[in-house]
């Protein structure tokens, strides 16, 4: 019997390429996971409205927990399952005090289908423009359900942008990031909402042990669900921080370790004991 009953993986940069397509590979291994009777979870920062790379798998029936644990859907059916958001109040609170700190800060604001920008907050938006763009007084003004909230402050690194952001919101809010580069963008989520908290939930609903599961991951806001599971791996082209908290290492994003890992578990009877050290092949 495979080792785990349910995998979790984190999207970007772990289980999708450089090109934010999943590898034939990588497909496969889900499919063949499925088949085996074992659970599949994708985790990821994402908002659901940019999950459409995952609808190849729907027929697998999936759950994403996505927006760092805010929302979890029903890939299959687009149920949302759980969700999770600010107090309207204390995010006001959180704008304040950012903007003290990194006074030209812009903000984005994540609901489970729709969002809304600042003028000049440079965002991808080739899944679509935002619902909404107008100062953040503006936009929560409307009264959003806001699950998750975007710092971006151009020219601060994320680490630093991080440092100085987190140490303002305190345990007002969860801080994180998934994203390194010179002009850095934060991720701020309500009290307790993490991949780790929305992936234990999961397990619950499933009936499902975390000791005997899977997680895959590459950065930060990654963690908490490493940490909750008995089976914790991290891709070689993870953030340092992860690559030396004792997880199991295992090959590149772009080269289907993901997939190639995943079939390893399958191929393993018995309940082995956690893994925390290179799976054979790995590097």
């Amino acid at each position: 019997m495979p080792a785990v009953d349910l995998i979790a993986s984190d999207l970007d940069r772990t289980f999708l390429g450089a090109d934010k397509l999943p590898s034939a590979e990588n497909l496969q291994a889900v499919r063949d996971a499925t088949d085996a009777g074992v659970k599949m979870v994708f985790a990821t920062g994402r908002p659901y409205r940019w999950l459409d790379v995952l609808e190849i798998l729907a027929p697998v029936h999936p759950t994403v927990i996505s927006a760092n644990g805010a929302v979890s859907v029903d890939v299959a059916t687009g149920e949302v399952l759980h969700q999770r958001g600010f107090d309207l109040d204390v995010l006001r609170g959180i704008v304040d005090d950012v903007r003290r700190v990194v006074p030209g800060a812009l903000f984005c604001t994540e609901e489970a289908r729709t969002w809304g920008v600042e003028p000049g907050f440079d965002r991808s938006f080739d899944k679509g423009l935002p619902d909404a763009e107008a100062p953040i007084e503006d936009l929560l003004a409307a009264g959003p359900q806001v699950v998750k909230f975007l710092v971006k402050a151009y020219g601060v690194p994320s680490d630093e942008l991080y440092g100085m952001v987190a140490a303002v919101v305190g345990d007002r809010a969860v801080t994180t990031y998934s994203f390194q580069g010179p002009d850095g963008i934060l991720e701020i989520s309500a009290p307790g909402v993490t991949k780790g908290a929305a992936l234990a939930q999961v397990c619950q609903d499933l009936d499902v042990d975390p000791a005997r599961a899977a997680a895959f991951g590459d950065m930060p806001n990654d963690v908490s669900m490493l940490d909750l599971v008995g089976h914790p791996f991290v891709v070689s082209n993870g953030h340092p921080d992860l690559l030396t908290r004792g997880y199991t290492v295992v090959g590149h994003h772009d080269d289907s370790a993901v997939g190639r890992t995943i079939q390893q578990l399958l191929a393993v009877d018995g309940h082995p004991s956690p893994m925390r050290s290179p799976l054979s092949g790995a590097h």
